[in-house]
């Protein structure tokens, strides 16, 4: 019998091999929890960036906490003036270490970088940016006009992340929010009803 030819087979073994499978990029697992982290807690804690061991006292260097809107990819925040306190390292320009914690567990889930940017006033971004704090924004008083306010004393920040995560140097980056004059309004209300005291006790 005659031999196939050369073309004949390659052919056929060309046609016997198996499609091959295209490659898929494997997802961004940090951005994803960074992202899904910072939309379930309204607290993050910053740090500056390297910091080796964090200061004592009220000019420390870090971690302070503050309160955050995931807005436009970005860990948003308003501080200065009437609002909430931010460090004098914290400013645009810098790198600071952001700490975000677990909304069920409460210990630190992930950290990691990014620089200050400041959302300059006037600009649509900063009109977003705005709205999206003002809908997180508790107690404000009724009629307050926060924009004016805002750009006159205050500043909108967001931070991006530079990459996945940075690994913990130790210790759980624990702290408590600074002092601020961004305070509820009055006095809390006082609880109407209630089980009256001679029926709490358990009956036989």
């Amino acid at each position: 019998m005659p031999e196939p030819s050369s073309a004949a087979s390659s052919t056929a073994s060309s046609s016997a091999a198996p499609a091959e499978t295209p490659w898929v990029p494997e997802p961004d697992f940090d951005a994803a929890l960074i992202e899904e982290a910072a939309k379930k807690s309204s607290l993050v804690w910053l740090s500056p960036a390297g910091l080796a061991e964090p200061a004592k006292g009220p000019d420390r260097s870090g971690p302070q906490a503050v309160w955050h809107v995931w807005h436009d990819g970005a860990v948003t925040i308003v501080a200065g003036g009437a609002e909430q306190p931010l460090p004098m390292w914290a400013v645009p320009g810098r790198v600071v270490e952001v700490g975000m914690r677990s909304k069920d567990a409460g210990g630190r889930l992930i950290s990691w970088l990014s620089q200050v940017e400041l959302v300059v006033p006037g600009t649509p971004a900063w009109g977003a940016a705005a709205a999206a704090l003002h809908a997180e924004r508790l107690n404000l008083p009724e009629g307050d006009d926060y924009q004016r306010r805002w750009a006159r004393e205050s500043a909108i920040l967001r931070m991006r992340p530079l990459g996945g995560a940075v690994r913990p140097e130790g210790g759980s980056e624990a702290a408590r929010p600074a002092p601020t004059p961004a305070t509820t309004l009055g006095r809390m209300p006082k609880m109407i009803g209630g089980v009256p005291k001679g029926r709490t006790k358990k009956r036989k």
